[in-house]
């Protein structure tokens, strides 16, 4: 019965996440992103690895997060408002991950294999640059 309910959890979980799929940077026309986002191709490779990098970076996120809001206000806002958001934005992360390693071999969704959240990788986020 534990495992059914986890099983069970998983898909609702899976599901909510397509349901509710952030919007992409390049969706808004006349940003830089739309024109990149355009010129690249998806294949189903480049969605499964993009897939798997982003569920097993996600706790990244939290860092990243944490550090990004203290370089824009302060330590406190963000051990706090960045703890949050980085805690959100690793969930996020780690859900479209599922979610294209899932369905990296179909159209899934209708526009084809790009990614869904933005940036595509935790790593491209603005900040300091680690070399």
């Amino acid at each position: 019965m534990k495992r059914f309910l986890s099983l069970a959890l998983l898909f609702a979980f899976t599901g909510a996440m397509a349901a509710a799929r952030p919007s992409l940077a390049a969706d808004v026309p006349g940003t830089a992103q739309t024109s990149q986002a355009a010129a690249k191709t998806y294949d189903w490779k480049a969605k499964l690895k993009r897939g798997s990098l982003n569920v097993v970076t996600s706790p990244v996120e939290v860092a990243r997060q944490i550090q990004i809001t203290s370089e824009e206000s302060s330590l406190l806002k963000g051990w706090t408002v960045g703890l949050a958001k980085g805690f959100g934005s690793g969930l996020v992360r780690f859900g479209a991950g599922v979610v294209e390693v899932l369905t990296f071999p179909f159209d899934f969704p209708v526009e084809g294999k790009r990614p869904w959240v933005e940036p595509e990788y935790v790593w491209e986020k603005p900040g300091v640059k680690y070399a």
